[in-house]
């Protein structure tokens, strides 16, 4: 087994290759898991591993991506289930636990439930196959009550009646529509949350629209007026009689010679009679 090889992969499948605590591929794995970035599926089936001298489950405990781990036919026990609920209590990220025909019984199912209810991350668990009777049941049973997620649980093949099996899978239902109506006014408060982004989107485009428009009337304001003189103004560049040009207002000039004075009364007089 190369841990080269193993630490780059997302699935390992190491079903039936007579793996026991302890042996070399048993470390090279423990390394694996506690270092891996990668791994996101692990089969185990049918070996040898009891989980008992702590290596593994101490490397679970701080694995950040495994989601499915399947320990179906193995030989846990008590002192491994022990070994396993500590990392349970750790491990935030493993969804799918397989424990199916591992030896378990009433005792280790207890010692279970523990990590079972303060684990939220974990969503299917197997158990079936492992002699848990209506004690162990009546344990799970109160840890799944006590977690806020859903967890399903699969008994089949224990010495469970058919009560609790029902009181388990009642217990299940509730939690799971509870989980739906947390995700249906979860999915509510992001729509509405949608709608006030689209809303606060709307206001800050009408705020920029106004400010363009504000900016564009101050600069209106601010420009130069064309001024075409008074009637005074006019009158005082008109007497000036040396000036050919003089500038009124900003824009328009005037040929002052061309503008003729007022006669007065004799001279008026005076060019009837040169007429006559």
């Amino acid at each position: 087994m190369n841990y080269d090889t193993l630490v780059n992969k997302e699935r390992i499948y190491l079903i039936n290759k007579k793996l026991h605590d302890g042996d070399a591929s048993h470390v090279v794995l423990t390394k694996v898991v506690r270092e891996t970035e990668v791994l996101e599926v692990l089969l185990l089936c049918s070996n040898r591993i009891t989980l008992a001298d702590g290596t593994f489950t101490n490397a679970l405990s701080h694995n950040k991506t495994l989601r499915v781990l399947n320990l179906y036919n193995n030989k846990i026990g008590i002192e491994g289930a022990k070994r396993l609920a500590d990392a349970l209590k750790v491990n935030q990220n493993l969804e799918q636990l397989h424990l199916g025909y591992n030896h378990i019984g009433d005792k280790a199912a207890q010692i279970l439930a523990d990590s079972f209810a303060v684990n939220k991350s974990l969503r299917q668990i197997w158990l079936n196959g492992n002699r848990i009777g209506d004690k162990g049941a009546q344990k799970l049973a109160n840890a799944l009550a006590r977690n806020y997620a859903p967890i399903q649980v699969t008994l089949f093949e224990n010495n469970i009646s058919s009560d609790m099996k029902k009181n388990i899978q009642s217990i299940y239902n509730i939690m799971a529509n509870r989980d739906d109506e947390i995700t249906t006014k979860n999915e509510e408060l992001a729509r509405k949350d949608e709608e006030i982004a689209s809303k606060d989107e709307y206001i800050a485009s009408l705020k920029s629209t106004l400010e363009q428009l504000e900016q564009a009337i101050t600069k209106k304001g601010s420009r130069k007026h064309v001024s075409f003189g008074t009637p005074d103004s006019l009158g005082g560049v008109m007497g000036h009689g040396n000036n050919k040009r003089r500038r009124i207002g900003h824009k328009y000039d005037v040929n002052l010679s061309a503008i003729s004075r007022p006669e007065s009364s004799a001279q008026v007089q005076e060019r009837t009679l040169i007429e006559d």
